[in-house]
Formats: structure tokens, C-alpha cells, sequence
């Protein structure tokens, strides 16, 4: 009787679990529904990797978020310009998913190195959630440094498509398309999106100022409506905020000019004078260690 449960009924037995857990995984995978993908943009690089997985657990995690944690999300990831690209609920599953990878990456450094306990997992989760939290606030400063370097230029054209005789929509269609690929140069072609499609002007660049979210842009939205309220000359407005931003930005390119020594004390007392003092110390020292 043993023998018939060693050699028949256990491996009968672990087949069967095999097979359940093979259909479970199956059911799971298959419940996800296709997402259509016609009118989006691609995810970054860095999240397409591990795509698969993000859409699986994106599916079971999303109804569990809240609306307010939903809305602050959305308004990050426009900020990012990844709000064409990934949903909230995206957004939490890469970080789920990268924590859980990194965590096994981890564990399998901790295995080599004959470690045990939690630490090192749990440490990989934590770094690779914290790494896509950098990454994002990274990517949301390279935005805004890029369009406050391109939005002085983009409002002389403006400006000088507007006093020419345009009106607002037509001056900023010709600012856009004679302006280099930027943010900027992205977010005002959305604004056009919307304008074509039957979205009044004003609510258009007050989508534009809620997605850029700088005070720059907020300015520069505040005065154009003003003017487009109250009929007052579009060409004077754009000229006065394009005064006012080249000369932020040389003030910007001075304030930075300053700083840079200050900046590089930390990087000449870490790295440049150790080198040098080794270099003349050395053949003192020689000299003295001969000399006794």
C-alpha cells in the first residue's frame, strides 16, 4: 500500500496541484481585459520592460485607490507628460511591480552573499520604489527647466506673429511651428488639439496652465485672458511678458553663475586637494623615512 502511494497517488496528487495552479493563473491572466491603445502614447522605456506585469496588477489594484489619490496622481503624471501614457492606476502598479523585482533582486544578492532575513528584501522594495519616485521628480524638473529656457523665444514669436496682424490661435499655430520640439512647444500644440476640437480658447489655456503648473505659465495665462476679456491689445501684453521673462532669465543665468563656486568647494576639498597633497606629500615622506 505505501509503495502504491509513493509511486502513484502523491504524483497524481502533485500533477493535479500543478494543473490547478496552471488554470488559476490562467483565469487571473485572462480576466484582464485588452486595453486600447489607439489614442495613446507610448509608455517610457523604463516602464515598458516589465509592461505585462503593470497591466496585471493595475487591473486588481485600481479599484482600490481613492478619487483624491486618483486626481493628485493624474496631475503628477501631466506634469511628467505621462498622462497620455499611463493611467493612476499604472502608475501604482510600476511601483508595485518594481519594488517586487528589485526585492528578488535583492534576495538573490543576499543568497550569494549567505544572508538571511528580511532586510535585504524588504530594502530592495523600498529602493525600488523610492528609485521610480526619483525619476519621476527628475523628469518633472528637466520639463520645467526646459520650457523656462524656451518660453522667452516662443513669446518674441508670438509676439511678432500677433502685432503682424494674427489673431491669437493663428499666431500661436505659427510660433509652434516654427519653434524646436520642447514641452512647451508640446503643450501649446495640445492646446491647439483642443481649440480644433471645439473647446473655447480661454478654458484651452486654462487646461494649459492647470497642466504646466508654473508661475511663469500662469502669468503669461492670467494676462492673455485678461486681455482676451477685456479687449485690451494682445500685442502689448505678449511683449511685456516677454520682456519680463528674458529678463528672468538673465537674472536666472546670474544667479547660477554665482553659485558655481560655492558649488565646486564640495567636489575641490573632496577630490582635488587630496590628489594634490598626496603628489607633493609623497616625496617628502620617502625623504624622511630614507633619512631615519
Amino acid at each position: 500500500m505505501s509503495n502504491f502511494m509513493v509511486t502513484i497517488v502523491f504524483p497524481l496528487l502533485f500533477a493535479l496541484a500543478v494543473l490547478g495552479l496552471i488554470a488559476t493563473i490562467y483565469n487571473v491572466v485572462h480576466a484582464v481585459p485588452a486595453e486600447d491603445r489607439t489614442f495613446s502614447d507610448k509608455p517610457p522605456p523604463l516602464i515598458r520592460r516589465v509592461w505585462l506585469p503593470i497591466q496585471l496588477v493595475a487591473h486588481y489594484v485600481g479599484p482600490y485607490l481613492s478619487i483624491q489619490f486618483r486626481e493628485r496622481t493624474i496631475k503628477r503624471l501631466r506634469r511628467a507628460e505621462l498622462d497620455y501614457s499611463l493611467s493612476p492606476q499604472q502608475w501604482v502598479a510600476t511601483k508595485i511591480v518594481y519594488a517586487i523585482v528589485v526585492g528578488c533582486l535583492f534576495k538573490l544578492v543576499a543568497k550569494e552573499l549567505e544572508a538571511t532575513g528580511l532586510v535585504w528584501p524588504v530594502t530592495g522594495a523600498v529602493l525600488g520604489t523610492l528609485y521610480l519616485d526619483l525619476w519621476m521628480r527628475d523628469r518633472i524638473k528637466l520639463i520645467e527647466l526646459q520650457i523656462i529656457k524656451s518660453l522667452p523665444n516662443f513669446l518674441d514669436m508670438l509676439t511678432l506673429s500677433v502685432e503682424s496682424g494674427c489673431n491669437l490661435t493663428v499666431g500661436i499655430g505659427i510660433a509652434v511651428e516654427k519653434s524646436p520640439d520642447s514641452p512647451l512647444r508640446r503643450g501649446f500644440q495640445r492646446l491647439l488639439r483642443e481649440i480644433r476640437s471645439g473647446r473655447s480658447r480661454v478654458d484651452a489655456l486654462r487646461a494649459l496652465e492647470s497642466r504646466l503648473d508654473l508661475s511663469a505659465i500662469t502669468s503669461l495665462v492670467t494676462a492673455m485672458v485678461q486681455a482676451e476679456k477685456t479687449g485690451a491689445s494682445l500685442g502689448g501684453v505678449l511683449r511685456a511678458q516677454s520682456t519680463q521673462r528674458t529678463n528672468e532669465r538673465f537674472a536666472r543665468a546670474e544667479k547660477m553663475a554665482m553659485e558655481a563656486p560655492v558649488k565646486m568647494l564640495g567636489p575641490l576639498i573632496l577630490c582635488i586637494f587630496p590628489c594634490t597633497f598626496i603628489v607633493i606629500g609623497f616625496p617628502i615622506a620617502m625623504k624622511l623615512m630614507n633619512t631615519f
